[in-house]
C-alpha cells in the first residue's frame, strides 16, 4: 500500500462520487434531481428494466455489462472488449429464487447463496457490486455546472480523504520531470485541476442516476435504463452442482484464506477473494461480501460473523467491515476514526468483548485501536510503532506485537522484536531475536508461535522463556493461523513452481495433515 505508483489516467481519483446535479436553475434543479433518483431507485428496485455497463481498470482492461432485472431476480452477462466485432463472453450470473447460479468462461460453474460463489476472477465480483446504477445524493455544497444535452453536471468538493491523497501524490512528485504529454504530466494537471475545481459530476437528467463514476479501480458508465412493460425471461439454472447449502452448525474446522482461483505458474499475481474453506471436506465459498476483495481478519460471534478488511470504495484507504456468515449482511466498523487509512490484522479478545486493530496513516506509522460495544469511538492503545502482527494475550490482559525499529530498515534480520502491549498503553520486550512472524499459540494461549532469523519456528512462553521448536522447524512453511484451541496452525506449503496451498500443522510435534485442495495460489489464512 505504500509503494509509490504513477496510476493510470483519474486512477489517483478512485472516487465514489454517488452525486450529481439538477435542471434549470442551480438550488431547485439539485431537489429536483435527488427526487428524481430516488423515485427511479425504486422503480428500479419493484419493477422490470434492463441497462448496460462499461468498466475500464486502471490497467487498461475493459469490460462490458449487459443486466435484465426483474426484482428480486436478474441475469447479469459479462463480457472482455466489449468495444471489439466479437466481444469475448468472460462471466454470467442468474439470480433466482434467491440464489446465485453462476458460471464463469472456462472456470467455475455452480449455485450458490448471494456473493458466496468462490470465483476465478475476484474481479467478476468487483464488476457484479457496481452494476446497478448509483442514484444522484445532494451534498450540502454541490452547484450546477452545465448541461449537455440530457446529461447535467454539478461540481462538487473534493472529500478531506480525496484532497488528502491528491495532496500527498503532488508532493512525493515534487521536482520530477514529467514529458509535456505523457501520462504522468496528464495526471499531474488533472490532480491540479481537480484540486483547483473540485470533482465534475455527471447525472443522467431523466433518471437522475450517475453516468459516470470511479469506484476504487473501475471507471464505469452506465446506460441509461430501459423501463419495461412486461418481466423479461430470466433463465431457470437447474444442472449446475448445488453448493447453496448453509454453513454447519460446528464451524470450528471453517477458516478464512485469500485465493486466486485463476492463477497458474508463471501468471502474474492476480488479485485475491477472501474465501472460507472448510479443512475436513475441503469446500470453498466466498466471504459473502458484497463488493471487491476483502482480506480475512478474525471470526466472531460463535464464528457466524467475520471481521475483514477491504478497500475503501472513495479510493482514500482500507476500511474495516463485519459480515454476518449466515444472513449475507455487512456493516463497516470504526466510524470516521478508522476512516483515511488503512486498517488490517484484527483480532477479537479472549471473552469476545473488544477488537483490536491496527491502523495505519503511513509506514511505520502503527496504531493500535480497540473497539468494544460499549464505546461509541474506536480508542487509541498507546503510541504509534511499526508493527508486522498483532494477537491477544490469553487472558486478555494485553496483546503481544512484532514491531520493528521503524520502516526505513527493510532487512527483517534487523530490529525485529516481539514486545507485550499493556492495556494500559505501556509496552515490554518479550524477545529480540525474531524473523518475519509471530502470535500467540499454544494450549490456553499460554505460548508464542514465533520464527526465528534461521527461519524455523519455534513457541516460547508469554514472557519469552522455555523456547522450543516445533517438529523439525517447519522452514518450508509460512504464514500460520493457529485455531482457537492452539494446538494447531493452517500453514502455507510452497513448491518450486510457486504454487502454494494449506496444510494443517501440530504444533507440538509438527506432524502435517493434507487439506483436499489443489495447488495454485493461497495465502492469509485466518482460524480465530
Amino acid at each position: 500500500m505504500a509503494r509509490l505508483e504513477c496510476p493510470g489516467r483519474l486512477g489517483i481519483f478512485s472516487l465514489l462520487t454517488m452525486m450529481a446535479v439538477g435542471s434549470s436553475s442551480a438550488q431547485t434543479g439539485l431537489d429536483t434531481l435527488e427526487d428524481r433518483a430516488r423515485q427511479s431507485k425504486v422503480r428500479l428496485e419493484t419493477g422490470p428494466a434492463r441497462w448496460a455497463v462499461r468498466a475500464t481498470l486502471q490497467t487498461g482492461a475493459r469490460f462490458g455489462m449487459r443486466v435484465v432485472s426483474a426484482p428480486p431476480d436478474f441475469e447479469v452477462r459479462i463480457v472482455v472488449k466489449p468495444d471489439a466485432d466479437k466481444p469475448e463472453p468472460f462471466a454470467r450470473v442468474v439470480a433466482r429464487s434467491g440464489k446465485w447460479a453462476v458460471e464463469e468462461i472456462g472456470g467455475l460453474k455452480g449455485i450458490y447463496q448471494p456473493w458466496e460463489a468462490p470465483f476465478s476472477y475476484e474481479v467478476v465480483a468487483r464488476l457484479l457490486s457496481e452494476a446497478w446504477p448509483p442514484s444522484y445524493v445532494r451534498g450540502a455544497e454541490h452547484t450546477l455546472s452545465r448541461r449537455v444535452g440530457e446529461t447535467i453536471v454539478v461540481r462538487a468538493p473534493l472529500s478531506p480523504s480525496q484532497k488528502m491523497k491528491a495532496e500527498s501524490f503532488l508532493l512525493k512528485l515534487r521536482g520530477a520531470q514529467a514529458k509535456p504529454g505523457s501520462e504522468l504530466a496528464q495526471n499531474l494537471a488533472e490532480i491540479r485541476r481537480r484540486l483547483s475545481e473540485g470533482n465534475q459530476l455527471s447525472v443522467d437528467e431523466v433518471t437522475g442516476f450517475m453516468e459516470r463514476i470511479a469506484v476504487g479501480p473501475l471507471d464505469l458508465e452506465y446506460s441509461r435504463v430501459e423501463w419495461l412493460e412486461e418481466p423479461p425471461e430470466i433463465p431457470l439454472i437447474k444442472d449446475y452442482p448445488d453448493y447453496s447449502a448453509p454453513l454447519p452448525t460446528d464451524r470450528d474446522g471453517i477458516v478464512m484464506i485469500g485465493r486466486s482461483g485463476s492463477w497458474r505458474p508463471g501468471y502474474p499475481e492476480l488479485e485475491p477473494g477472501g474465501q472460507l474453506l472448510n479443512l475436513d471436506t475441503g469446500k470453498i465459498l466466498r466471504i459473502p461480501f458484497a463488493g471487491g476483495s476483502c482480506v480475512p481478519g478474525c471470526f466472531s460471534d460463535q464464528r457466524s460473523k467475520v471481521v475483514v478488511s477491504a478497500a475503501a470504495k472513495d479510493g482514500a484507504g482500507v476500511d474495516l467491515f463485519l459480515v454476518d456468515l449466515l444472513q449475507g449482511t455487512q456493516m463497516k466498523l470504526g466510524g470516521d476514526t478508522l476512516t483515511g487509512g488503512i486498517c488490517r490484522s484484527p483480532a477479537l479478545s479472549p471473552d469476545g468483548q473488544t477488537l483490536a486493530v491496527i491502523f495505519s496513516t503511513g509506514p511505520g506509522r502503527d496504531q493500535v485501536f480497540l473497539l468494544s460495544s460499549n464505546e461509541a469511538e474506536p480508542q487509541p492503545l498507546g503510541d504509534p510503532l511499526d508493527i508486522r502482527n498483532l494477537s491477544w494475550l490469553g487472558d486478555g490482559t494485553g496483546l503481544v506485537l512484532l514491531v520493528g525499529e521503524g520502516f526505513q530498515k527493510k532487512d527483517e534480520r534487523s530490529g525485529m522484536r516481539i514486545v507485550r502491549l499493556g492495556l494500559d498503553g505501556g509496552v515490554s520486550g518479550i524477545r529480540s531475536d525474531t524473523g518475519s512472524f509471530a502470535t500467540v499459540a499454544g494450549k490456553d494461549s499460554q505460548r508464542i508461535l514465533f520464527r526465528g532469523r534461521d527461519q524455523l519456528w519455534y513457541t516460547c512462553s508469554p514472557k519469552g522463556k522455555s523456547v522450543s521448536k516445533v517438529g523439525n522447524g517447519l522452514k518450508d512453511l509460512a504464514d500460520p493461523a493457529v485455531n482457537p484451541e492452539g494446538t494447531h496452525a493452517v500453514m502455507i506449503g510452497r513448491d518450486a513452481e510457486g504454487r502454494t496451498w494449506p496444510i494443517v500443522v501440530d504444533l507440538v510435534s509438527g506432524e502435517r495433515f493434507p487439506v483436499k485442495v489443489e495447488r495454485g495460489r493461497w495465502l492469509n489464512p485466518v482460524w480465530r
